[in-house]
């Protein structure tokens, strides 16, 4: 049972017997593995209660968590984070049918077609950053690499320029480090602001870039607002950048403990698509919340309008009814399900070109820095908040490699 300090975030319709004295925040072993420290929650639920951050359910049960994504009628995608810190983004936190409306607007940007346009251009800067600390035999993964191959192409997408990267990675290294509502906010108001000024020259002079076609889409006959030219933009940023980070910084962390893995990939190139499902699988991102829509009762608890409640793709990622070993890391898998990239209507929209960054990582990595291990003198900070997250990670490999 919770606490008396954090008590009043216990509703009468909350059975105490479903309360854990438990902050997704800061979970028992989640610097150690971010994942696996969600286990904490089998063998509890299917919901649980967490009466910290404003007091939230959790579904604790893959099954659960697919098909509360399904159901948007019940589970609004209103409200993301917990506690909810009252900013929005489009078409995330848009519900049926205004989110077909909102998401039909920024798929220009990821279409099978552009996708293959990208290519030759990721696939140039993944080689120029690898060469960039390659010959000293170490970097820091994240910020030299991680961080720099999404940033980089979402900044030529949309249109922006290159020298403000520093600039956005310190407003987004702050933003997944905050742990608080109102520092989150005030974070995101700094993102905001950076692109209305964007936005706004883009209104006076308009081109043929992301963020002019972002400006010229309608909704239901009408202009795009200020507010959702912004919101839209905000969340691209977003998207784009610290999910496909995390989850270079987790392949990479992986690869480097691993080396029959690394030797797999090398030997089988043919199936990297395989590959990168059971990387995707095992390494989830991003916590999700929901806000009930209206009250719903599941296998008997019933959550009330307003509540809040966070889905995590963990439970069904490694749901041991359905998967086993579910912990391993296994390429020869058939059939690899994930919801990593979410699941239902809400499916994260850029996921094509997340995998195509990904595959083009694994391929150029490899084949310039086969052999590569964790700096054993600088051990990886890791952290499980709202989304799974590779803070640092340092890696070293002998300077006389070369490309094959």
């Amino acid at each position: 049972m919770a606490t008396t300090a954090i008590a009043r975030n216990i509703p009468a319709h909350v059975p105490p017997e479903l309360v854990m004295d438990i902050d997704i925040y800061n979970i028992p072993g989640g610097s150690e593995d971010p994942q696996g420290c969600w286990r904490i929650f089998k063998g509890h639920g299917p919901l649980v209660w967490s009466p910290y951050n404003d007091g939230h359910w959790i579904a604790t049960e893959g099954k659960a968590v697919f098909r509360f994504f399904r159901d948007p009628e019940h589970f609004s995608s209103s409200a993301l984070a917990i506690p909810d810190p009252g900013d929005r983004m489009l078409p995330i936190q848009a519900d049926p049918p205004e989110h077909a409306k909102h998401r039909a607007n920024i798929t220009f940007l990821v279409t099978p077609e552009r996708v293959e346009q990208l290519e030759p251009r990721v696939r140039e800067l993944t080689i120029e950053l690898i060469e960039a600390f390659r010959a000293r035999g170490e970097c820091e993964f994240v910020s030299e690499f991680a961080l720099q191959l999404p940033l980089i192409i979402f900044l030529e997408m949309v249109g922006l320029p290159l020298d403000d990267r520093l600039m956005l990675r310190d407003m987004i290294e702050r933003f997944l480090k905050a742990q608080d509502g109102p520092t989150r906010y005030a974070i995101h108001m700094e993102v905001h602001h950076y692109l209305e000024k964007w936005v706004n020259l883009r209104r006076e002079n308009p081109g043929d870039d992301g963020i002019s076609r972002i400006i010229a889409s309608t909704i239901d006959g009408r202009p795009y607002t200020q507010q959702e030219v912004l919101e839209t933009l905000t969340l691209l940023l977003h998207a784009g950048l610290d999910t496909l980070m995390n989850m270079l910084g987790f392949i990479a962390l992986h690869l480097a403990r691993n080396p029959k893995d690394r030797d797999y990939i090398r030997a089988n190139p043919s199936k990297i698509h395989n590959v990168i499902q059971e990387l995707l699988r095992r390494y989830t991102g991003p916590q999700l919340g929901r806000r009930l829509a209206k009250d719903f009762t599941y296998e008997g608890v019933t959550m009330k309008k307003g509540d809040m409640i966070m889905l995590s793709p963990f439970f069904f990622n490694q749901d041991e009814t359905t998967l086993a070993d579910p912990d391993v890391v296994d390429f020869e898998r058939q059939n690899i399900k994930h919801i990593t990239f979410g699941s239902g209507p809400h499916t994260c929209a850029g996921a094509l070109l997340a995998r195509r960054e990904i595959m083009i990582f694994l391929q150029e990595w490899l084949t310039r820095i086969p052999d590569f291990v964790v700096d054993p003198e600088r051990p990886p900070r890791l952290s499980s908040q709202a989304q799974n997250s590779v803070e640092a990670l340092w890696l070293k490999w002998p300077t006389a490699a070369k490309p094959a």
